[in-house]
């Protein structure tokens, strides 16, 4: 089990604030990890950030400028052990917002919101694992976690969104297929750095906006019959982030409860 301790181990999490962000940061502050949140705003929780191991730097991962403003003034003389990508666009950067044009269907789908999904989800990342990369290979060593989706693996099923006002278009699909490539290319070009890097492809996750007709049609095609809770993917990122992993890289890790299985 010494394998699996991240004990003062350097995270940085870039979007750290959603979901499933937050229930790692927790999840890995108990496990007394030193963590650095970039999010464009901060967790509301008392017991994250008034502990004495997490850092938090406001973020806009769609402007050049700020992540050029963080790394030069507070990250780049840090060690980082590892770095994980959650942040992503999807029409509202905090919550889940049904009938949101980014929800709309390719035929109609407005090239601003093609854009804004580009700039996030992949010029963000590229900008963030370029600035990190730097650090680790200095370090020569060094660890990177992205964030793709079942969707970056196969295509959305349309049914099952309904009238529920939203679904999953075009650009979210595309970046988070082609993050799944984009960390192969780091995994394989920089190995010799002893950096990895990995991929987590997570399932749906329980959100309040989610509709009982889009609940209940995802149930359906999913053969555990659910969707995921936020703290399920808490271990995942832990066996990846710790030196258990050691020997994985360039590996997509699918969790989403079967739906890719069918």
């Amino acid at each position: 089990m010494k394998r699996f301790n991240i004990k003062n181990k350097n995270i940085l999490i870039a979007g750290g604030s959603g979901q499933i962000g937050k229930s790692i940061i927790d999840f890995f502050l108990k496990l007394n990890a030193r963590i650095i949140n970039l999010d464009i705003q901060d967790i509301k929780q008392q017991k994250i950030n008034s502990n004495r191991n997490y850092l938090f730097y406001k973020i806009d991962f769609s402007k050049k400028e700020d992540i050029d403003l963080i790394f030069n003034n507070f990250i780049k003389k840090k060690r980082i052990d590892t770095l994980i990508n959650l942040f992503h666009f999807k029409g509202n950067f905090r919550k889940l917002e049904p009938n949101n044009s980014f929800f709309e269907s390719f035929d109609k789908y407005d090239f601003s919101n093609w854009n804004n999904t580009i700039n996030v989800n992949l010029n963000g990342l590229f900008l963030i694992c370029q600035k990190t990369l730097k650090i680790m290979m200095g370090q020569k060593k060094g660890n990177i976690i992205n964030v793709s989706s079942t969707y970056g693996v196969v295509s959305p099923k349309k049914h099952i969104y309904g009238k529920s006002g939203i679904n999953n278009p075009i650009a979210y699909s595309t970046t988070k297929a082609g993050i799944i490539n984009f960390t192969r290319y780091l995994a394989t070009h920089y190995a010799e750095y002893n950096i990895r890097a990995n991929v987590i492809s997570p399932g749906g996750v329980k959100n309040k906006m989610q509709s009982k007709e889009f609940v209940k049609n995802y149930k359906i095609n999913t053969p555990l019959k659910r969707l995921a809770n936020p703290w399920e993917y808490n271990e995942a990122f832990l066996y990846l982030a710790s030196d258990a992993s050691s020997y994985m890289t360039g590996s997509n890790l699918i969790i989403d409860g079967g739906w890719t299985a069918w």
